[in-house]
């Protein structure tokens, strides 16, 4: 079982935000694996088939301490517009765990919505798919309480392109727009 993965982005061949994907995958594997001697491949060493090379890709990375399995998914952009705020108070999703299984059953929750808004105990973390990020008066804010902190989250962080805010369930209509982070939906 590869109860772990990774979600990279491959533009026109190339792996995007690797040392980021590298940070994160080094340390759930440390953590998750915490009593084991484990091994970290170099996922920037990860070969792109010709059939991948142009375009947007999605590279999944499932792993555990002693393999790793690497496929290649065309990737479309989903549209959303509408969110459904869902109340979660013991979902754990620290890891980017490979079952889904919890994400898959609150995203049934979205109603005639695109997506949903995953409340923790009041707060705002995350949708299925990554990070949020709220527009209020022309900054970007990203909820301090993520349930998985991404990748594209982190690099926005470091650019100072976002901040970190505590953003509760009754705050959510103070803000401009909604946008969804990750992987393969960068902030543009």
């Amino acid at each position: 079982m590869l109860p772990l993965m990774e979600t990279i982005a491959v533009e026109n061949g190339q792996l995007q935000n690797v040392a980021y994907h590298q940070q994160r995958y080094q340390q759930a594997l440390h953590e998750y694996y915490a009593d084991t001697d484990v091994q970290a491949c170099d996922l920037s060493a990860i070969i792109v088939p010709p059939e991948f090379q142009h375009g947007v890709v999605r590279c999944r990375v499932d792993y555990n301490a002693m393999q790793q399995q690497v496929r290649f998914f065309p990737y479309q952009r989903r549209t959303i517009r509408r969110f459904q705020p869902v109340i979660c108070d013991t979902i754990d999703y620290h890891l980017k765990y490979s079952d889904r299984t919890l994400l898959d059953q609150l995203y049934a929750q979205r109603g005639n919505c695109d997506e949903i808004l995953i409340i923790k105990h009041g707060k705002l973390t995350d949708c299925s798919i990554g990070n949020l990020v709220l527009l209020q008066n022309g900054v970007w804010y990203t909820p301090d309480t993520p349930l998985l902190a991404g990748t594209q989250r982190a690099k926005l962080l470091a650019e100072n392109k976002i901040q970190l805010r505590s953003i509760t369930i009754d705050t959510l209509a103070d803000y401009d727009e909604v946008r969804v982070i990750n992987a393969l939906n960068p902030l543009v």
